[in-house]
């Protein structure tokens, strides 16, 4: 099983900016030791606790700096952007670490209205699905001339890469599957979006993909919520602030990561109780021992025809955080 990270660049409370991007570079430096297979940025705006405004940028620091694990966006958020500017930013990318450069195409917007007329004040003539637009990037990643007229007649540079970006599609809810086995893309799913998808969206993506450039078969992850330790105090402990912060989410906030020394005391209402048992039994989020981790893990494996976990840690502490990723190779390994 293949696992990587998936990143909201979620800050801590009481952390400055310097301190959580020397954690950041603290992760993914051991996880690029520890044999970890993708470590994924994703682009959110306006929310001063989840720093990946700029993926792009983020992921051209660390690609020099680390030695096999792919590493890019999860996803850039495209209705943002040119196709053109897209393309160019990851394959200029993909000649820092050839075959290391991951594009996770996002159709949502990562923010609210305000934020996306910010970003791009025609945004309104964009098409609804942007699937125009994702078709244009995925032509211009291979040095094709895109089918739309205002594209076809300008290359996206440098050409010729040495190997590909390695384009994938994102999802939280399963409407963008079909288009991933039309384009032969692989498909990744945000579980910790809190969305209850089908598994039958899955069983039909892999049935009718068509291999391409990009991909020759049908390869799926899945992202989700993960703390893992086999110390029950420590699980308790750590897991008041991890619980918290899945009611900040559900709720539309994302407010930081809390320490567990100011939560000791709290109680989670009645409303808040059934969140998180919604939480835990759709998988939204896992928390557990590494056995019972992997249980949980196993079963969701077989239903969704997993190929690859994604691990996302709202977890306070960048040690704690670190050990639930190596707990989840031990998992595995």
């Amino acid at each position: 099983m293949k696992l990587g990270v998936h990143d909201l660049m979620l800050r801590e409370n009481g952390k400055s900016n310097k301190e959580f991007f020397e954690d950041t570079k603290k992760i993914v430096l051991t996880l690029d030791e520890m044999g970890y297979d993708r470590y994924w940025f994703a682009e959110h705006h306006n929310y001063e606790n989840l720093l990946a405004v700029a993926p792009e940028i983020i992921s051209s620091y660390f690609l020099p700096i680390t030695k096999n694990i792919h590493i890019g966006a999860g996803g850039c958020m495209i209705m943002h952007y040119s196709p053109l500017k897209v393309a160019e930013l990851f394959k200029t990318m993909a000649e820092l670490a050839p075959g290391r450069v991951d594009l996770g195409i996002g159709r949502a917007p990562g923010c609210g209205v305000s934020e996306t007329r910010a970003l791009n004040n025609k945004f309104d003539e964009k098409t609804p699905e942007l699937y125009d637009e994702i078709e244009t990037i995925l032509d211009y990643l291979q040095d094709k001339k895109p089918k739309d007229p205002i594209y076809r007649f300008v290359k996206a540079v440098p050409t010729n890469n040495e190997l590909l970006v390695n384009p994938w599609m994102l999802g939280s809810t399963g409407k963008s599957a079909p288009k991933a086995a039309e384009w032969g893309l692989p498909y990744s799913f945000a579980k910790f979006f809190l969305v209850e998808t089908p598994a039958e969206v899955f069983k039909q993506y892999r049935s009718d993909f068509k291999p391409s450039i990009y991909a020759d078969k049908p390869y799926i992850s899945i992202s989700y919520k993960i703390l893992i330790s086999d110390d029950k105090d420590e699980l308790e402990y750590l897991g008041k602030s991890f619980e918290y912060f899945h009611i900040q989410q559900n709720n539309g906030e994302f407010n930081g990561v809390t320490d567990p020394e100011e939560l000791k005391d709290y109680n989670f209402s009645l409303n808040e109780q059934a969140i998180l048992k919604k939480g835990y039994d759709n998988n939204f989020l896992i928390k557990g021992s590494k056995q019972e981790v992997a249980d949980i893990l196993e079963k969701e494996i077989e239903e969704f025809y997993i190929d690859e976990i994604l691990c996302f840690t709202p977890i306070f502490g960048v040690d704690n955080r670190i050990n639930t990723y190596k707990s989840l190779k031990e998992i595995f390994d």
